[in-house]
């Protein structure tokens, strides 16, 4: 047995590039206070009202007399610090500081001279405060390694569960929405949730990313068999990223943070759209088998005025690996000037699945830089990493987007695929406690129920409340620690109390498009999840193969078990249930060889061609669960 890394006994406050930001930031508020206090020491009035606005921005209207506005520079103050992280205003602050420092040089009035210490007074309060929340928490954390080391040496966690599931009646209807929402014509998005394009869960690209990875593990786990209808689907979902509506954000962000007009959403910073498409990309090949997008200009962007930026998987690969290049951090942004770690990890997976697919070593290039980045610049003493890091003043805080602002691991794939040992350090130190709180949970299924229900949490957007979430949680828990009688029952009870017999448009869990996206995700990443299949990349299905026209057939199940036979289910599609009979076309049979299709009332005799391919017509007006056997 390998030995689980360690933590950093002498862990450092900051890493190299980190300390350099900000000590380059306190140089400039240093500055900014010297210059400040130039102005009150030797200035007249309006110069010392200038300067304490300086020292501390919108003291000055204090010392001017104007208690309103100071309140009002606080007031935009705080609304820049907002745009700051949504829109890459890193200008905001700044702005509003030097126009307190305007406005108190002229606006006049009465002098409040006690306002002169009050301004030291609160400059000292919050620089104070900020050391003081730093330091402590440092210190904190840097206390606990000796017993996370101690933990993470000798702790024994179950192995997962990774069973390889039958697909249910929820699985065919996720699968059946999954399919009418994706084959949709391109430009249509009905049934996927519109809001702003920055963050949250009203963003489109995120959408179609969480619904490109949930598939992936479908095609390889339940059909590797029968892609003909899965792939279109996949297919389709990377297509609709080029639709200007979800990618028009961009020249925005750029333009505001970067000060470029350039719309390009590729070519620079940008990686929560580069690296988490370019990820899809890679699952969906790895999937499917299809090399439709290694072909020039598969991928293009047509911007407002008709100029095109014309990609494919490889050019698009090569930018992200440019970009990681050329950062000073090593993490390269996803809005101008916040460097996300799990952004950057997505693009790390990005890079290492086109080489496993393509035999290039575009991730061999950045991997060293890339683990130096992760261990030095995001990593906590306690094994938490830092989720974002400001690319200009080396600051970090929580967003709220992550709990506390921390993970133990990160990205889709939790560093399985980019650096295992890091991946068991953080599984170690992320379930800590959870077998035994899971256990307790697992004590109350019985007879494979597990009778409760959640309660209903607001979403990231407050579109809704849902207990869809709470579930995939426990979901993923249980089989994390190898409980998958309580992961059935608990994928059981969360089908329960949160189905909503709907369609497409409408939604058949009550949750919104992103959740019900990672829903499946996690419900169907087993035995293959998708680190797994990033790491093998695309391997040709043996044994039978078989398709069908939809909308008339949805085939939920088409794997070989012996590379002989077939598992085959299938159901209705949206059409509704065919009475006629429906063609399955099958192939990879043996040449000229005899079958049978057998199941749930239905007997069909199958000859292969000499080329190994064959039909069978029957009836699929409900669930059927066959199998096609080879006849001695």
């Amino acid at each position: 047995m390998t030995a689980t890394l360690l933590l950093p006994t002498a862990p450092r406050r900051m890493g190299p590039v980190t300390r350099f930001l900000v000590l380059r930031t306190v140089a400039v508020v240093l500055l900014v206070e010297v210059a400040g206090s130039v102005l009150v020491a030797a200035g007249g009035a309006d110069a010392r009202a200038a300067g304490l606005s300086l020292v501390f921005p919108g003291a000055g209207f204090l010392y001017a007399g104007h208690p309103e506005l100071f309140v009002a520079t606080w007031v935009l103050l705080s609304l820049a610090l907002v745009l700051w992280w949504g829109i890459s205003a890193h200008f905001g602050i700044p702005l509003v500081w030097g126009l307190s420092v305007l406005g108190a040089w002229l606006v006049g009035g009465p002098r409040w001279h006690w306002a002169l210490p009050v301004g030291y007074v609160l400059a000292a309060v919050a620089v104070g405060a900020l050391v003081w929340t730093f330091e402590a928490r440092f210190r904190r954390k840097r206390a606990k390694v000796p017993m996370l080391n101690e933990y993470l040496a000798t702790a024994d966690l179950p192995e997962p569960s990774r069973p390889l599931r039958e697909p249910d009646d929820m699985d065919a209807e996720l699968l059946r929405w999954a399919y009418e929402l994706a084959l949709q014509p391109l430009d249509r998005f009905d049934g996927f949730e519109w809001g702003e394009q920055f963050h949250g869960g009203t963003v489109v690209r995120y959408q179609l990313n969480y619904l490109g990875w949930a598939l992936a593990p479908y095609a390889v786990n339940y059909i590797p068999n029968a892609l003909g209808q899965i792939e279109p689907a996949m297919r389709n979902l990377v297509h609709k990223q080029t639709d200007l509506r979800v990618w028009r954000y961009w020249r925005t962000l750029n333009l505001v943070g970067n000060f470029a007009a350039d719309p390009d959403p590729i070519v620079r910073d940008n990686i929560m759209f580069s690296g988490f498409t370019g990820d899809q990309l890679n699952l969906y090949e790895a999937a499917t088998g299809s090399t439709v997008f290694d072909q020039p200009g598969s991928l293009t962007f047509v911007w407002e005025d008709g100029r095109t930026f014309e990609y494919d998987h490889h050019s698009w690969m090569q930018a992200v690996r440019r970009n990681f290049e050329r950062s000073r951090l090593g993490f390269f942004p996803c809005e101008p000037g916040w460097s996300f770690a799990a952004c950057n990890t997505i693009g790390g997976q990005a890079l290492y699945g086109h080489d496993r697919l393509h035999g290039t070593d575009l991730w061999g290039s950045v991997a060293e830089r890339w683990r130096t980045t992760l261990e030095q610049e995001y990593l906590m003493p306690d094994g938490n990493y830092a989720n974002i890091r400001s690319t200009h003043t080396g600051l970090s805080w929580d967003t709220g987007e992550t709990p506390g602002g921390e993970y133990f691991t990160t990205g889709t794939h939790s560093f399985k695929d980019l650096a295992p040992d890091i991946a068991e350090r953080g599984r170690k130190l992320s379930l800590r406690g959870v077998p035994e709180k899971l256990g307790k949970l697992a004590a109350l299924v019985r007879d494979g129920d597990l009778a409760m229900e959640l309660p209903v949490e607001w979403e990231r957007n407050r579109a809704r409340k849902t207990a869809v979430p709470g579930w995939t949680k426990i979901i993923a828990g249980a089989r994390a620690v190898g409980l998958e009688d309580l992961a059935a029952a608990a994928q059981r009870a969360g089908d329960r109390q949160c189905a909503t017999g709907q369609v497409w448009p409408e939604r058949p869990l009550d949750v919104g498009v992103a959740n019900m996206a990672l829903h499946m995700l996690v419900r169907w990443s087993t035995p293959v999840d998708n680190a797994m299949l990033n790491v093998r990349g695309w391997v040709p299905p043996v044994g039978p193969l078989v398709d069908a026209d939809w909308p008339a057939v949805l085939i939920t199940l088409a794997r070989s078990a012996d590379g002989r036979s077939l598992d085959l289910g299938v159901r209705p599609g949206p059409s509704g249930p065919a009475v006629d009979a429906v063609e399955l076309r099958f192939a990879s049979l043996t040449p000229s060889g005899h079958y049978r299709l057998i199941g749930d009332g239905v007997a069909v005799d199958v000859a292969a061609s000499a080329e190994g391919t064959a039909t069978a017509a029957l009836a699929v007006d409900r669930p059927l669960r066959l199998a096609l056997e080879v006849v001695a």
